[in-house]
């Protein structure tokens, strides 16, 4: 259940450690249905895991899993997350931004949330943290990013033994998602270590074994503050290409259409054509899975392989823009009700955002 605020009060040796009243964004966690199909991306994951167990004091505190939308870097974090639950012991926490929720702000909730998951995993941090805030009304829901870093995150790691525990893994998920420029020029400047106030603590400061993985497209302001710095290990998907991704693709479209015989010499097909892009493939999967009624799935696989000629725009562009031509089509014929409810509840809003005179604030766009 999503929240603003989680509800813990801990007992430690006589003393009580209220966070009760601290910020704490909800529905930012570990999601297993992200997760990569098994055997497929093994080489980029064992680089990722290599990364996180390194004890050398020279390893980078910050890897950058760049890549264009459709590449997989989700499926990547969430399995690295999984993995790192499961076989390991050390302390871990996992914030996930997604442009649907900018309304709530997710950018101000960051490192309440991040000192949070370390505390619930470790009693110094958590005693340390509990210190921090017990008389600060601020730094309990109010604190800006820079002052969040400060006293809840560098602070209380002061005290912290990196012996004590295993690697610690923060992974901070779909950056390119948090809202615009401004929204996240504090926390680019954060983790490149580029925030400039005098005594402000680096993110090169952290504890040998601390790991933070960041996954974005390569957005201009992203590629301007985290590239060329020798604490960031960049990671681009963008890199690697589509024919080493082939049999992986191949591999999960086996797997999705298994069911359906007349499809298993078309695999190979379809993998081929996705060009590394996994949610091409997985948005060509559905669309053949999903065929209605009195509808060939045969000529749905022709539509998404062959569109027309000289039209093409992009891999993604032209696949969705072939389900939107039947989707619109199919209004001509629909007895569905709910079905036509929804197309007109859609042409009307679709009708207001272009009818308009100005460009409409995201506030608005969201209200509608």
């Amino acid at each position: 259940m999503c929240a603003s605020h989680f509800r813990y009060t801990h007992t430690l040796k006589g003393e009580i450690l209220d966070l009760s009243s601290m910020v704490y964004a909800g529905c930012v966690r570990l999601d297993t249905a992200k997760q990569c199909l098994p055997g497929t991306r093994t080489d980029i994951l064992s680089r990722i895991t290599n990364w996180i167990n390194s004890s050398e004091d020279s390893v980078p505190r910050v890897m950058w899993l760049s890549g264009l939308a459709g590449k997989g870097k989700s499926a990547i974090a969430h399995t690295i997350l999984n993995w790192f639950s499961e076989k390991t012991e050390g302390l871990g926490s996992c914030f996930c931004f997604d442009r649907r929720r900018e309304a709530d702000r997710l950018h101000e909730k960051i490192f309440f949330t991040i000192a949070r998951d370390l505390a619930d995993g470790d009693p110094g941090v958590k005693r340390a943290l509990a210190n921090a805030v017990k008389n600060s009304t601020s730094l309990k829901n109010m604190a800006g990013i820079s002052q969040q870093w400060r006293k809840l995150i560098m602070e209380p790691l002061k005290k912290f033994s990196a012996s004590s525990v295993g690697p610690v893994l923060i992974v901070i998920e779909g950056l390119d998602e948090s809202g615009g420029v401004e929204t996240r020029r504090d926390l680019l400047r954060i983790l490149a270590g580029r925030f400039q106030a005098k005594g402000f603590p680096q993110i090169t400061e952290l504890p040998s074994n601390f790991r933070i993985l960041v996954t974005s497209r390569p957005l201009h302001d992203i590629e301007e503050e985290l590239e060329d710095t020798d604490h960031i290990q960049r990671l681009s998907l963008n890199e690697i290409l589509p024919k080493d991704v082939e049999n992986d693709v191949h591999i999960f479209v086996s797997e999705e259409l298994k069911g359906l015989s007349d499809f298993r010499d078309k695999e190979l097909t379809i993998a081929v054509k996705a060009e590394g892009f996994f949610e091409w493939a997985v948005l060509a999967c559905r669309y053949i899975k999903d065929t209605p009624p009195g509808v060939s799935r045969m000529s749905r696989f022709n539509a998404l392989i062959n569109p027309s000629a000289g039209q093409q725009k992009g891999l993604l562009h032209d696949t969705y823009l072939v389900i939107w031509k039947e989707i619109m089509r199919r209004d001509l014929y629909s007895d569905d009700d709910e079905y036509r409810e929804a197309l007109a509840g859609f042409r009307s809003v679709m009708g207001q955002i272009l009818g308009t005179a100005e460009l409409l604030s995201l506030n608005s766009l969201n209200m509608m």
